[in-house]
């Protein structure tokens, strides 16, 4: 069951059915792109890097390791009660990172290393299924330096298990390493975390095969995943050396005061993808906790 009112957040507490993870994400020296997203779990800290490495093209799960760490408490049902993060400055006078939006996804599977540079019709291998989720969104994360602007179309199945479901062309973009979104900002109309769908359709089951028909310059892995929650992180932590002033505070997500909890299913693989609008990433860090509750 659910939660019905917050004696129950109370009670879950008493009996110690709550969980508290800890993470830490260092992103890289390499640059980021202002108001493109990042995929933190591709970088270094805890949980371990998720490098979407594995046999090209062949849908794979994502290791346990590679995402936040909750239990599994089946029969009772486990929600998402509070989020805490800071974002630690690169330098004492940087504010980059400042103004970010994060989403916290649980990671489905992916298909990786697809080559960018090629335009033969690459087709995926469906070694596994979608876990905990009937479809997912599409992250396009980039594996390599990409080092063109490309276009390709993904035929896919949809959220009804309609297959031959094919995606508006959709432009990559330069990215100067791995871990980055390839969704570019072609129109000026703002960057998108995930991949247009045909119309009429909101979700994915499975990709069948990628089309490029303008090269990109890279490897890119497609990466299906459940979005769980948006949220905002308005300040960044940093430390002037002269006169010694420190700016910044954490930001915390409380979902019994400030909106629906969503559930986190057994098995999940928690992680969060970001936009910077500030400027680039490069050598800051996020850290923080997130606390989940069952009954």
């Amino acid at each position: 069951m659910s939660f019905v009112n917050i004696s129950e957040y109370a009670n879950a507490d008493d009996a110690g059915q709550v969980w508290f993870t800890q993470f830490r994400k260092a992103v890289t020296s390499t640059a980021t792109i202002t108001s493109s997203y990042v995929d933190y779990t591709y970088f270094a800290g805890s949980p371990l890097a998720n490098f979407y490495a594995s046999t090209p093209l062949e849908a794979a799960y994502i290791d346990e390791t590679r995402g936040i760490r909750v239990p599994d408490v089946s029969p009772a049902r486990q929600f998402l009660k509070t989020v805490n993060c800071m974002s630690a400055a690169s330098g004492q006078n940087s504010t980059a990172n400042r103004q970010q939006e994060l989403k916290l996804c649980d990671y489905l599977m992916y298909y990786p290393f697809i080559d960018t540079d090629s335009t033969d019709q690459q087709d995926m291998i469906q070694a596994v299924t979608l876990p905990r989720y009937a479809s997912g969104k599409v992250l396009a994360i980039a594996q390599s330096a990409s080092s063109t602007i490309g276009q390709f179309t993904m035929n896919y199945t949809n959220q009804d298990g309609v297959s031959g479901r094919v995606s508006p062309a959709t432009f990559t973009q330069i990215v100067a390493g791995g871990g980055q979104s390839l969704m570019a900002d072609i129109s000026g109309g703002g960057f998108n975390p995930f991949v247009p769908l045909q119309a009429g359709d909101s979700g994915v089951k499975s990709v069948e095969s990628v089309t490029f028909t303008g090269v990109g310059g890279g490897l890119m892995a497609l990466v299906i995943v459940q979005p769980l929650l948006t949220f905002f992180v308005s300040e960044e932590c940093r430390r002037e050396t002269t006169p010694h002033n420190s700016f910044g505070s954490s930001t915390e997500y409380n979902s019994v005061i400030m909106g629906k909890s969503p559930e986190i299913k057994d098995g999940a693989i928690l992680g969060f993808i970001t936009k910077c609008q500030g400027g680039s990433l490069a050598s800051s860090t996020l850290v923080g906790y997130i606390e989940t509750v069952w009954n």
